[in-house]
């Protein structure tokens, strides 16, 4: 078995397709495809379903690719401990939906900046699956939102602080800019998807009136919200950084709603990883931390945002 085998088939599985994983390790697409062709030929099994397009990795590839990222992680740690420095793998961090707009940018430039060599591999999911993933070993860390106030559980699990949201709605809206949450009763919102934690305080505070949440559009993605909130289709909630550098600030209004300041706790839970690993985990969550602590010292009131 070559180990630049097993490194064809990795790339190919974390890039999703031949062609990419080409580009990631600088070879050309029919070097990678002799590769995995050769390694599936030392293992004796299909590894990859090359009908579907893009190729997917049979059950069978899934294992081995489990085993094979091991495989690379022990190399790592040979190459490190005989003075090399730089991981065969991606290092794989997972970003919860409710945040990934806001923390997305600063993590990756932090990362970039302070450790450029390093290759990485953003998966965006709901926070209980990326702590699944984390658990499994199939993710190396996790930036996570809980209920506000709730402590990191386990030894790797790190607080970086809290995400607060607006109300925002088009500029010319007939609502007021203060406002209590009897005021927002029966307008329609495009808002996260069910099991979103804001939406789920704005559910409940809604309910303490006796009015339901009218949903007109639900989707994850504030630009695409904020597109449509400045169209007039709803109100929104939406974290007011992302409001303030919006195309769309000049056609919006945040709304100062009484007694109703919606937010959760941002936590970076990770896995057992390679100590560059480690270093690089540490620089995200500073970049993290100093994008909240921000939003925290910053007037909550605008009258526009603009």
């Amino acid at each position: 078995m070559n180990i630049e085998d097993v490194r064809a088939f990795v790339a190919v599985v974390d890039n999703g397709s031949v062609g990419k994983a080409a580009l990631r390790l600088n070879l050309t697409q029919p070097a990678i495809s002799r590769r995995v062709q050769r390694l599936e030929e030392s293992l004796g099994v299909t590894l990859l379903d090359r009908i579907s397009k893009p190729a997917r990795p049979t059950r069978a590839g899934e294992s081995a690719y489990q085993r094979c990222l091991a495989v690379l992680r022990a190399t790592d740690e040979l190459t490190r401990e005989t003075g090399a420095a730089l991981p065969a793998v991606p290092l794989r961090v997972g970003l919860s939906y409710a945040i990934s707009e806001c923390i997305f940018a600063p993590a990756l430039e932090a990362l970039h900046r302070l450790s450029p060599a390093i290759s990485l591999r953003l998966v965006a999911d709901g926070s209980p699956q990326l702590r699944k993933a984390v658990a499994d070993g199939t993710l190396d860390a996790a930036v996570v939102a809980a209920h506000p106030g709730r402590v990191p559980e386990g030894p790797r699990a790190l607080a970086l602080g809290e995400e607060r949201v607006a109300v925002v709605i088009a500029k010319d809206a007939d609502v007021p800019s203060t406002a209590s949450i009897a005021d927002l009763a029966g307008h329609p919102w495009v808002i996260n998807p069910d099991g979103c934690g804001f939406r789920a305080q704005l559910e409940r505070a809604l309910a303490d009136k006796g009015a339901p949440l009218n949903v007109i559009a639900e989707t994850w993605g504030n630009s695409l919200q904020l597109n449509m909130i400045a169209r007039g289709v709803g109100l929104g909630l939406v974290p007011e950084r992302l409001v303030r550098v919006s195309a769309y600030r000049e056609r919006l209004r945040i709304v100062d709603v009484r007694s109703f300041r919606p937010k959760l706790s941002v936590i970076m839970v990770r896995g057992e990883v390679l100590p560059v690993f480690d270093k690089a985990l540490d620089e995200m969550a500073e970049a993290v931390k100093t994008v909240l602590a921000e939003t925290q010292t910053r007037p909550r009131r605008m009258a526009s945002a603009g």
